[in-house]
């Protein structure tokens, strides 16, 4: 697990005139090691400096970082607060996956949801957003563009996507998005003319019939938008990965999901099953989300299957290789992200935890009782 959020101690402080941050590179003063920070945007020859060691002082305003912050390193881009008492990491550069929050808005309310909607104003997050990817290193890969929904504000949405056509164009851009805004064709015509290179859009389906995905979305028409935006965003020559998020809701029914894609949507670039996370809502609701993996082993399989033999790719994110059937193994992806991403001790002896993707530390106690160490 990797933290990626923490409390400093500022020295030496003064205010400064922008919150994103790139680590520029390593500096000592009187012996003691620091790293020197430039702005994102802005005068260029400004500097933070900030430190693992309480000792370091820099020649300017200096943070002294916390424990869970000291894996901190060149290339990163940091968010720093105005009084510098916290410092945010929006891109590691070591990470296997960097997303950025545009919005914490939505207008769907799903059951699971691990980022449970705010209705205000946050707007902002957008051109934070912009100074995030203007900062990101030259060569980056891959960076995913979440919320909330992402297209809450569809003009702000294609102004950011633009500036990242502009600074970052060989960037592969993955947008998590419910799909509902891409019902408008207009819309998403709009998109496809964005001149990156590499944009793909995960839209969730969590049924293969309104009545249920209307349900777990708690929003009425959802199905249909979703369905049209698929469609409206392949018939535009944008590339669609389907996620169907393994909740009780929708296990007993992935079959008909599969079945639903492959005769409807075969034209998808790539399909997600996809673990459950058991986080925001997914706690309070888990009488109605929790099913444990072992319990829908042979649903998974028939879904993975029907997908497969339908020539669709179709990969397994989020869950552990002790509680997929072995023929499922080279499905699975190491898809958690690196700052909610561990293991529990009692996989230490398991032979095969160097491929497997590990838990979500952001589930708590809610695991598999399937978890056991796998001998090789």
């Amino acid at each position: 697990m990797m933290p990626l959020s923490g409390r400093t101690t500022p020295i030496g402080w003064r205010p400064v005139l922008t919150d994103v941050w790139y680590v520029g590179s390593r500096v000592s003063a009187a012996g003691r090691d620091g790293h020197l920070l430039r702005p994102a945007v802005g005068d260029r020859h400004a500097t933070l400096f900030v430190s693992a060691d309480p000792g370091f002082v820099g020649s300017g305003p200096t943070m002294t970082l916390p424990p869970e912050l000291h894996h901190l390193d060149l290339g990163d881009v940091v968010i720093v607060a105005a009084d510098g008492t916290r410092v945010d990491v929006a891109w590691k550069q070591g990470a296997t996956h960097n997303s950025v929050l545009l919005t914490e808005r939505c207008d769907n309310y799903c059951l699971m949801c691990s980022q449970p909607p705010k209705a205000r104003d946050d707007s902002y997050l957008y051109d934070r957003a912009k100074r995030v990817i203007s900062a990101i290193p030259r060569g980056a890969r891959a960076l995913a563009l979440t919320g909330g929904e992402p297209t809450i504000a569809r003009d702000a949405f294609l102004d950011l996507l633009q500036h990242c056509a502009a600074v970052a164009p060989d960037l592969a851009v993955h947008v998590l998005s419910n799909g509902r805004s891409f019902a408008d064709r207009a819309f998403a015509r709009r998109l496809a003319g964005v001149p990156l290179n590499d944009v793909m859009v995960g839209i969730p389906l969590y049924a293969a019939e309104p009545r249920l995905h209307d349900f777990v979305v708690q929003a009425s028409g959802a199905f249909d938008e979703t369905v049209r935006g698929i469609c409206n965003l392949v018939e535009a020559d944008v590339r669609v990965e389907i996620r169907v998020v393994l909740q009780a809701q929708s296990v007993p029914v992935l079959g008909e999901i599969a079945r639903f894609i492959a005769r409807n949507l075969p034209f998808v670039e790539q399909v997600a099953l996809m673990g459950l996370e058991m986080t925001g809502l997914a706690r309070p609701n888990s009488a109605l989300v929790w099913s444990d993996p072992v319990d829908y082993a042979a649903e998974l399989r028939e879904a993975y299957t029907i997908l497969r033999d339908s020539g669709i790719c179709t990969s397994i994110y989020n869950l552990q290789l002790c509680v997929l059937d072995r023929e499922l193994w080279p499905a699975a992806v190491r898809s958690i992200s690196d700052w909610k991403n561990d293991f529990p001790e009692l996989c230490a002896p398991c032979g095969v935890r160097d491929v497997c993707g590990g838990v979500f530390t952001t589930s708590g106690n809610r695991l598999s009782r399937g978890l056991a160490p796998v001998t090789v």
